[in-house]
């Protein structure tokens, strides 16, 4: 069964409101930048993934994916996480049906490694595989058996949302607990431990 990634990307001028206090535009826009492009990587390098489908507003990720391989999907309006990743899920449902793993581009910590373990998870059968946030309460990825499975509900609470999906289509609930998975870049704490953990990865931050 082929599997295809999807990994949602907002303007890179816009993500990371909550850091919009500590950072400049440039370095909101470095940091955002940075963390897609190495987040794509790892996607478009692992060996389990098939294809891998950026859905986003923006001109330059767009031209981006689309001169490195990756499969570009323009987001149509009105933006938000979970108008992107429905319009996402529809077009691989028409066209590449199969596993799908949703990803976004902001787990700092994730490794190569981190990332084919997740990607080991369920069987041939039905499943809804999650990795909830550090409190449980978010999502902060998810591989599912097939695209129809799943209703995005990203926002409040969405990890029990998410979860209560897999019994409404009877599929198969896996909760995979991985500390960098769960560890998002998200407020100025996490930029600060990022920072500490990964010192040279980003040189225009400043806490």
């Amino acid at each position: 069964m082929s599997l295809s990634a999807v990994l949602p990307v907002k303007p890179l001028t816009c993500g990371k409101s909550r850091l919009h206090g500590c950072l400049s535009e440039e370095e909101i826009y470095e940091l955002n930048r940075s963390l897609f492009e190495s987040t794509y990587e790892m996607l478009s390098t692992s060996a389990a993934i098939d294809r891998v489908l950026v859905v986003s507003a923006d001109e330059e990720i767009l031209n981006y994916v689309n001169h490195t391989g990756g499969m570009p999907l323009r987001e149509k309006p009105p933006c938000s996480l979970n108008s992107a990743l429905r319009q996402a899920l529809a077009h691989l449902e028409d066209n590449y049906p199969g596993k799908v793993l949703i990803i976004p581009a902001d787990l700092a910590l994730m490794t190569a490694k981190d990332l084919e373990n997740f990607l080991k998870l369920g069987g041939e059968g039905r499943f809804l595989a999650l990795v909830p946030d550090r409190y449980q309460w978010g999502t902060n990825a998810i591989l599912t058996s097939h695209p129809q499975l799943l209703t995005p509900r990203f926002g409040r609470r969405s990890f029990q949302k998410h979860a209560m999906q897999a019994a409404n289509h009877c599929a198969e609930l896996i909760v995979w607990l991985n500390r960098n998975i769960q560890s998002d870049l998200d407020t100025p704490q996490d930029l600060f431990v990022y920072n500490k953990l990964k010192p040279h990865s980003i040189q225009l931050l400043k806490v």
